[in-house]
């Protein structure tokens, strides 16, 4: 399995930026989105995420938890990303006494593709969600 982990730490307290993150259906703060449409609530809710690239991401909501302040997902469907790949991922807000920390972490099974192959994609999806951490704090100043 491959596995990703990245952290960004916030000067706003846990609650703010919880609140403005925990909204399944609002990927306002995300750069690249387009539009999000919600098919169902809470746990097992599935969402179509649309890019500016004109690409579609499907993922179905498999946790939320409001007083530990974190969700986790898995992805349907996405360019690239077949069902045996198993990508799940979850987000975490961490209060810190200067603010909080938000944990993005996913893993996936990159199954017979070769390892290069898997550690681009691994490396690709880090990226992202550090650009998308950075845009947040933006979003939040």
């Amino acid at each position: 399995m491959a596995a990703i982990f990245v952290e960004h730490t916030f000067t706003r307290n846990a609650d703010t930026v919880w609140q403005r993150i925990r909204d399944f259906s609002d990927l306002s703060w995300l750069p690249g989105v387009t539009g999000c449409r919600v098919d169902g609530e809470g746990v097992g809710a599935v969402r179509t995420v649309s890019t500016v690239d004109g690409g579609q991401v499907i993922e179905a909501l498999t946790a939320l938890d409001d007083q530990a302040r974190t969700f986790a997902y898995r992805i349907v469907q996405a360019p690239g990303v077949r069902e045996e790949t198993d990508y799940r991922a979850s987000v975490t807000v961490t209060p810190s006494a200067s603010g909080c920390t938000v944990t993005w972490q996913a893993t996936f099974n990159g199954g017979n593709a070769p390892q290069d192959k898997v550690e681009k994609a691994r490396q690709g999806a880090e990226q992202m969600y550090r650009v998308c951490l950075a845009n947040l704090a933006t979003v939040l100043e």
